[in-house]
C-alpha cells in the first residue's frame, strides 16, 4: 500500500467524517459540497534523517481538502472552522496515543500532525475549497522492506 493510501485509510476513520459514504478521494476534489480529498503536498526534504545502516526517517506532507458551502451564513462558516480545528486535535491525540496509520512492511508511522489551521483556499459566491496542510513522519528500512 502506498503512503498516500495509508493516510487515506487512516483519515477515513476520523469520527467527523462518519456521516459520509465514500469519504475521501485522492488527488481529486469533486465539485459537490461536502466532499473531501487527500492530496500529496510538496516536501522539499522528504528524508528527515538517514541512519548509518541506510534506514531513514521520512516526512510525507499532504493536504486534506473539502468543498463546503460558503457565504454569509456565519454559523455554517463556524462549523467548517470547528471541523478543521477538531481534525487537527484528533491528529494530535492519535500521535499521543500511538494510533497511527498502518503502513507496508518496512515502514512504521511515528507521528501525524497538522501543519496549518484549516483555511479557505479557493472560493466563489456559494462554495469554497477549504484545506489543512498535514504531515506524516515515518520510519523506513533500507529498501522499504
Amino acid at each position: 500500500m502506498s503512503v498516500i493510501a495509508s493516510v487515506r485509510a487512516f483519515i477515513q476513520d476520523y469520527p467527523g467524517l462518519s456521516t459520509f459514504d465514500d469519504l475521501v478521494g485522492v488527488e481529486h476534489l469533486p465539485e459537490d459540497t461536502k466532499s473531501y480529498a487527500i492530496e500529496a503536498s510538496v516536501t522539499s526534504q522528504p528524508i528527515k534523517k538517514r541512519y548509518i545502516n541506510g534506514d531513514t526517517e521520512r516526512r510525507f506532507n499532504f493536504i486534506l481538502a473539502s468543498r463546503e458551502y460558503f457565504g454569509a451564513d456565519v454559523a455554517e462558516n463556524i462549523d467548517v472552522a470547528e471541523f478543521y480545528e477538531d481534525f487537527s486535535d484528533w491528529l494530535e491525540r492519535c500521535t499521543i496515543n500511538n494510533d497511527l496509520p498502518e503502513m507496508d512492511k518496512g515502514k512504521r508511522a511515528i507521528k501525524i500532525q497538522a501543519l496549518t489551521n484549516g483555511y479557505v483556499f479557493n472560493a466563489d459566491a456559494s462554495k469554497a475549497q477549504y484545506q489543512i496542510q498535514c504531515q506524516l513522519i515515518y520510519y523506513q528500512k533500507l529498501g522499504g522492506i
